[in-house]
C-alpha cells in the first residue's frame, strides 16, 4: 500500500495594504521624531561651542534631549512591531501567488530583526529574497532595484552600530567631547533618518505590487498579460 503524501502548507492571502499603511505612519511619526532629536542636539551643540552657559540652560538642554528622545523611542518601537507584522504578511502573501525559493519561514523572517547577530543579515536576505521574487511574479523589474535595498541596509547598519557607540562608548566629561558627542548623535540620527525614508519607500513599493498581483488573480487573462510586461 503506497503510504499518503504529507500535506503540503498552504499561504492564505490578506490585504497587506492596511499593514503597509500602519507601518508607513509610523515610520513618518518616528521621522517627525528624529528630526526633533537633531533641533534638540543642534541646540546642544550650540550650548557647548558658546563654552559658557548656566546650569538651568543646561537643564533645559538635557530635558529637551530626554524628552524628544523618549518620544522617538516610542514611535520607533511601534514602527519596529508594525514592520515585523508586515514582514510576515508580505512573506506569507508572496507564497500565497505562486512564489518558490523563499529560503525560510516568514515567521523566522519576521522574528529575524529582534535575534542578537542573525539581525544584521536575515533581515536584508528577506527583504530581498521579498522583493526579488514579488517583482519577478508581478513581471516588473525596475531598474536600481539592488542598491535600493543596499542603501537602506547599510543606513540600518550603520544606525546600529552608531547607536552602540553614541550611547555606550561616548562620554561627555567636558566642553570638547561634549561637542564631539552631538556631532556623532547628528550623524547617527541622519543616518536612521534616512534608513526609515528607505525602507518607507521599499513597504510601499512591496504592497503596492502584491495588491496589484492580487487584484489581476481575480481578472481571466490578467495573470498572462502580467507575465508578459
Amino acid at each position: 500500500m503506497t503510504p499518503p503524501l504529507p500535506k503540503l502548507k498552504t499561504y492564505a492571502y490578506a490585504d497587506i495594504r492596511p499593514y503597509a499603511a500602519m507601518t508607513k505612519v509610523f515610520l513618518v511619526i518616528t521621522g517627525i521624531a528624529t528630526l526633533a532629536c537633531m533641533v534638540a542636539t543642534l541646540l546642544q551643540w550650540e550650548l557647548f561651542t558658546h563654552g559658557a552657559f548656566t546650569e538651568q540652560e543646561g537643564d533645559a538642554s538635557d530635558k529637551l534631549m530626554l524628552t524628544t528622545g523618549i518620544l522617538r523611542l516610542i514611535a520607533y518601537v511601534i514602527a519596529g512591531i508594525c514592520l515585523i507584522a508586515w514582514t510576515y504578511r508580505a512573506h506569507v502573501n508572496a507564497r500565497s501567488q505562486g512564489v518558490f525559493g523563499l529560503t525560510l519561514e516568514p515567521g523566522l523572517y519576521a522574528a529575524s530583526y529582534l535575534i542578537p547577530f542573525v539581525n544584521f543579515w536575515l533581515p536584508f536576505q528577506g527583504m530581498k529574497e521579498l522583493w526579488s521574487h514579488c517583482f519577478a511574479v508581478a513581471g516588473a523589474k525596475p531598474a536600481g532595484t539592488p542598491a535600493l535595498l543596499a542603501a537602506w541596509w547599510t543606513t540600518w547598519l550603520l544606525t546600529s552600530f552608531l547607536g552602540v557607540y553614541v550611547s555606550k562608548v561616548l562620554k561627555v566629561v567636558d566642553l570638547p567631547s561634549g561637542i564631539y558627542a552631538s556631532q556623532m548623535n547628528l550623524v547617527w540620527l541622519a543616518c536612521s533618518l534616512a534608513a526609515g525614508v528607505l525602507v518607507w519607500v521599499i513597504v510601499g513599493r512591496i504592497s503596492a505590487h502584491q495588491a496589484e498581483r492580487h487584484a489581476q488573480a481575480g481578472v481571466p487573462g490578467t495573470e498572462d498579460v502580467a507575465a508578459n510586461r
